[in-house]
């Protein structure tokens, strides 16, 4: 007896589940959308895009969206739109049984600007993905300069470029893995031999590292250093610190 009854109640709540998902179903058939939501996810205070700026790509699909049945919007074509911005990392596009349009959007991250010999500029995000510049909002990130002719297009690149690039990723994520490191680094300098030279923020001298090659043993012996530089109060009186030998760092002094 105690069997059936667990039984029936089993179907009865079965049967009204099934009941008002089908008021829900036939309620979202009707609906339409009334408003657009959009969440962007706020990350270290960047700015690059706002509601305002996805609303705006979604409406230039020339689509009706407001007043629109539920069921009629591309929400696959929205979402295609979404990612062709260019400061877009993830974007989320879904509605509401009440009938909103919901929009979900995570930005990407620079991880440093490249500025070019012929004033051409561009970030690089923590992919290793080329961003465009913004007119409204500047990163605050280390920079990239020198001899580096990168251009943004990697169609327009070369090969030669292109692993300059890729070692220049490798270099910045390495200092962006180490505080130290992070808040001493302003900008990084490419050499006309392709070397990296370091201009720190404190200190009035360059960190010639050379190629990406043991990266860890080349700051291991820079920390060793200014430990020791710091204790003595003498790091002032240098205006290279070479890290390129292995087991060495090799000083040039001012005169």
């Amino acid at each position: 007896m105690k069997k059936i009854v667990n039984i029936s109640l089993w179907v009865l709540l079965f049967a009204g589940v099934s009941l008002l998902l089908g008021f829900s179903l036939a309620e979202r058939k009707d609906a339409r959308c009334w408003k657009i939501e959009v969440e962007v996810e706020q990350l270290s205070g960047l700015y690059f895009i706002d509601s305002d700026a996805v609303k705006s790509q979604l409406l230039s699909l020339g689509d009706p969206i407001l007043g629109t049945l539920l069921d009629s919007l591309d929400i696959s074509r929205m979402h295609e739109a979404l990612m062709l911005m260019p400061s877009v990392k993830n974007a989320e596009v879904f509605t509401s049984n009440d009938g909103r349009l919901l929009v979900e959007v995570s930005q990407r991250t620079p991880l440093f600007r490249v500025l070019n010999s012929d004033g051409s500029s561009f970030y690089v995000d923590i992919d290793g993905r080329r961003m465009p510049l913004s007119s409204e909002y500047t990163a605050r990130v280390p920079i990239l300069t020198g001899a580096v002719n990168i251009p943004f297009s990697v169609l327009e690149s070369n090969a030669s470029r292109e692993d300059l690039l890729e070692d220049a990723i490798e270099l910045f994520r390495f200092i962006e893995a180490d505080p130290l490191w992070s808040a001493q680094t302003e900008h990084i300098v490419v050499t006309h031999h392709d070397e990296f030279e370091i201009v720190p923020r404190v200190g009035a001298h360059r960190i010639l590292l050379g190629n990406t090659d043991h990266l860890y043993d080349k700051f291991a012996r820079l920390r060793s250093f200014y430990d020791a530089m710091v204790l003595e109060n003498n790091l002032n009186k240098y205006k290279r610190i070479n890290l390129k030998f292995r087991n060495q760092v090799v000083c040039e002094r001012y005169f």
